[in-house]
């Protein structure tokens, strides 16, 4: 105990200063003793219940709580003073509180013994935590709103990669039930009304290698083959149809247990790797590989060209190159993904990944 004047004075100032820095806080500080019974009410605890302290000191701090949590506090109480067991005194936790006027708030709560003190007494901080709650439901909300339009985003690509696919397949049918057809009369036609006549030998050969062209072209639409379910021999005409465009050599390999799963999704997006090859790659080679990974369909496009110099392709994109970004992009929107690989003059490998079931 403080036995000289001096003593004594710094004594009330430090309390003094206590006091204000108690009643300037921006939050509320209640003090209650043992038995729950509220000792000390500061002004930021006014303003959190819209109680005066002098309505509220001698009662228990369970009147700050709506039901079942006074109930539950009033128990706690009696258990703690019983058996020393804490679950609230020197834990900070979320609670709901009842204002004067019976409305509820939520509130963070750390409630603390005062050393030195006997009886004892305890200290609770206490901090509206409204707007906080009300950011996290926002950006739950917003979590949720952006999942929701992931997934519609992902379904809208994959049903235009299949409309896609489809336009192909009508336009290939067209083709060969049609002009191709045309053709191979035509040219029936020229050998039985002049054979070897010089003019007509000419015509048939322009037609012959007009006819070749158009099954080509028929072929790398929508292979026929694939009608059959014959996914190696699909993308071996596509892949065919741009190794004459680009002058390479290639292989194509397909994993029977990846095949008839994801096949129209699989030819959109090796028709467009393909493609770059032949128009970008200056390669002289392109492997092309199809296997299952679990849920998963792995396709592969590798060559030995050019690569892809650091920043080409953000640049492309500004340019209006979009064709790989675009297939990068397909497969992230379905739920899969896509990664290219592409050392300085050492070729590039493009590999993208179609969930099982999003087409």
């Amino acid at each position: 105990m403080p036995t000289s004047p001096d003593e004594i004075e710094r004594l009330r100032e430090s309390e003094a200063r206590l006091r204000s820095i108690v009643e300037s806080a921006v939050d509320g500080i209640i003090v209650i003793d043992a038995r729950g019974r509220i000792e000390a009410f500061n002004p930021g605890a006014e303003r959190l219940f819209g109680y005066r302290a002098d309505e509220v000191l001698g009662l228990s701090v369970s009147i700050l709580m709506p039901q079942p949590y006074r109930d539950e506090h009033d128990g706690y109480m009696a258990r703690y003073l019983e058996t020393g067991e804490a679950r609230i005194i020197g834990i900070g936790r979320d609670v709901t509180a009842m204002r004067k006027d019976g409305s509820t708030l939520p509130v963070e709560v750390a409630v603390r013994r005062v050393p030195g003190v006997e009886p004892p007494v305890y200290a609770g901080y206490i901090r509206d935590v409204t707007y906080v709650k009300r950011s996290e439901e926002r950006a739950l909300k917003q979590s949720r709103a952006i999942a929701d339009l992931a997934q519609a985003r992902g379904e809208l690509v994959s049903q235009l990669m299949l409309a896609e696919e489809r336009t192909r397949q009508r336009i290939a049918q067209v083709l060969h039930d049609d002009a191709l057809q045309l053709l191979l009369a035509a040219h029936q036609d020229l050998l039985e009304a002049a054979p070897g006549r010089e003019g007509v030998t000419r015509a048939q050969h322009a037609l012959e290698g007009t006819i070749d062209r158009l099954r080509e072209a028929v072929a790398a639409l929508h292979p026929v083959t694939h009608q059959q379910g014959d996914l190696q021999t699909a993308i071996g005409a596509i892949v065919r149809e741009s190794a004459t465009r680009g002058g390479f050599r290639y292989t194509v390999r397909v994993e029977p247990d990846a095949a008839g799963i994801e096949d129209e999704l699989v030819l959109s997006a090796c028709r467009e790797l393909v493609a770059n090859v032949a128009k970008h790659a200056k390669a002289s080679r392109c492997a092309v590989s199809v296997d299952r990974d679990g849920d998963m369909v792995r396709l592969e496009v590798a060559d030995d060209g050019v690569g892809i110099p650091a920043g080409r392709q953000e640049a492309a994109l500004r340019e209006g190159h979009i064709g790989l970004a675009s297939t990068i992009q397909r497969m992230q929107a379905i739920g899969g993904d896509g990664e290219v690989s592409s050392p300085g003059g050492k070729g590039t490998v493009v590999r993208a990944s179609i969930p099982i079931g999003s087409g």
